[in-house]
């Protein structure tokens, strides 16, 4: 599904009304997140924009008592139930077998964890997360691994932790196969340009440098033909474009791009609530794009193989899934490459 030229002329429009929205609907408890995206008639995607907002629970019309406006600033708004879950990893034991195993060389989409329970919101937190992909750092021999942050980092997580692959969790007696150090993460809004517009997104991304007893395939990830060959612009025409991921619980996934200028709320790692801004979402194709413990699952496009971003989040009724934008990683680490 692609949009035409008068649709892809709107967008930027709308997003330059975003920021007054969000601040305004974001007080509302129900609402979880606005962003201009797809519109959605019966389920099914259509080629038109709308400021979409998510909720809670979707209720009929009659039943609400302060309705979203049918437009906004002249714009059509639409309404989709959506809400982050809130534990994004795996609990131990129900990674599919295949996945688990210890893998050599490293590639995306088989199950990592920390060298230990994370805290997170005030609880110490076992499980299991993807590997997104290997990829190359411009000036390091040693290849890294990319996940999600909040697959490898809580409150009292330092660098050069240990990182465990297969989880730690998925063996015996617990033990972790190290098989890198975190190097770096982002957990956060980072600012940057975007098409020559100053924006800031959510980032929640980590890197680990891979250790010396494990090979690495780059780019190479489980159960898909394609080797992902590099990162892909992340502007209006991206919306519509099938993407693909493959995690450790939902495995291989296709969906489309709804939005690339999603806020919705997110809990930081102490459990206060943030506005994560600029968040690529996707609509499954069939049923849902992702579950928990698919999170840092690498997210590219079935045609070119090209990264948008890492997988942050699934919703939990709505096959929507958020994803950090590829711009926003580069934005931090600018070395990355295939």
């Amino acid at each position: 599904m692609k949009l035409n030229k008068e649709e892809l002329a709107l967008h930027d429009e709308m997003a330059k009304r975003l920021p007054e929205l969000v601040e305004e609907y974001f007080k509302r408890p129900e609402i979880t997140s606005l962003g201009v995206s797809l519109k959605t008639v019966n389920d099914q995607l259509i080629p038109s924009l709308s400021y979409t907002f998510g909720v809670k629970k979707k209720l009929p019309l009659a039943k609400v008592s302060s309705p979203i406006p049918a437009n906004l600033f002249g714009y059509p708004t639409d309404v989709v139930e959506f809400e982050i879950q809130p534990n994004n990893l795996a609990a131990p034991d129900s990674v599919l077998a295949a996945r688990n195993e210890k893998t050599d060389p490293l590639i995306g989409g088989v199950s990592i964890s920390a060298n230990g329970e994370l805290m997170q919101g005030g609880k110490e937190i076992a499980g299991n997360g993807t590997l997104g992909v290997m990829i190359n750092k411009t000036g390091d021999d040693n290849p890294y691994l990319m996940t999600c942050a909040h697959v490898l980092v809580g409150t009292t997580t330092k660098l050069d932790s240990d990182v465990c692959q297969q989880s730690k969790w998925e063996t015996t007696l617990n033990y972790c196969h190290n098989c890198a150090s975190l190097k770096s993460y982002y957990y956060e809004n980072v600012t940057f340009q975007r098409n020559s517009v100053t924006i800031n997104a959510w980032l929640d991304c980590a890197i680990a440098r891979k250790g010396y007893f494990r090979y690495a395939t780059i780019g190479k990830i489980y159960g898909v033909g394609s080797i992902i060959g590099g990162f892909s612009n992340i502007s209006p025409p991206l919306l519509g474009e099938e993407v693909m991921k493959s995690g450790i619980t939902t495995e291989v996934t296709t969906g489309e791009v709804t939005s690339i200028t999603t806020s919705l709320k997110a809990r930081n790692f102490n459990g206060t609530e943030v506005t994560a801004n600029n968040v690529i979402m996707v609509k499954g194709k069939a049923g849902s794009f992702s579950a928990a413990g698919d999170s840092g699952s690498a997210v590219f496009t079935t045609d070119g193989s090209l990264m948008i971003g890492v997988l942050t989040g699934a919703g939990a009724t709505s096959g929507l899934s958020s994803v950090s934008a590829a711009d926003a990683i580069l934005s931090k680490w600018p070395e990355l490459r295939f």
